[in-house]
């Protein structure tokens, strides 16, 4: 999905470009116009992005009426899979280690999705863990199936 943007970029005292991402609260540099433009584009994917894998809400765009610099509307193009966190902020949400998150995963307790060497966990699967979670303690071994030693199968 494609998302607008306005971005301010203003001349730095020091020589190069700073452009402000006011909706978002971030700042970039480049050494000329064209760099800070697209720096602002790579912090508003980064941005736009983050919003999505957590489900907050966008921001809405707003266009200054009074501004210095030069105003720009940045467009990108945020093609990600909704509700995908890494490991280490699934472990925020459920209050445990990265570690236990990626032990969770390989033991089927939380879904998950592999992009080359790393774990995503569906958040999905981190709120149903949050709406169920385990019983405390030890969980109990299964009942064995074979009979006892000294006892024979009638």
């Amino acid at each position: 999905m494609r998302y607008t943007y306005p971005v301010l970029v203003i001349e730095d005292e020091l020589g190069g470009y700073c452009t402000y991402l006011n909706d978002f609260d971030q700042v970039t540099e480049g050494e000329d116009i064209a760099e800070a433009i697209e720096m602002g584009a790579d912090a508003l994917w980064l941005m736009i992005d983050d919003y999505l894998q957590l489900d907050k809400p966008l921001p809405k765009p707003t266009y200054p009426e009074e501004h210095e610099g030069l105003l720009v509307a940045i467009s990108v193009d945020v093609d990600t899979e909704r509700g995908l966190l890494t490991t280490k902020m699934a472990a925020g949400l459920l209050g445990v280690s990265d570690a236990r998150v990626r032990q969770m995963v390989c033991s089927g307790q939380l879904a998950s999705k592999k992009i080359g060497r790393d774990n995503y966990v569906y958040l999905w699967s981190i709120r149903e863990r949050q709406a169920n979670p385990p019983k405390p303690g030890r969980p109990r071994k299964k009942a064995a199936s074979a009979p006892a030693k000294g006892t024979e199968a009638v």
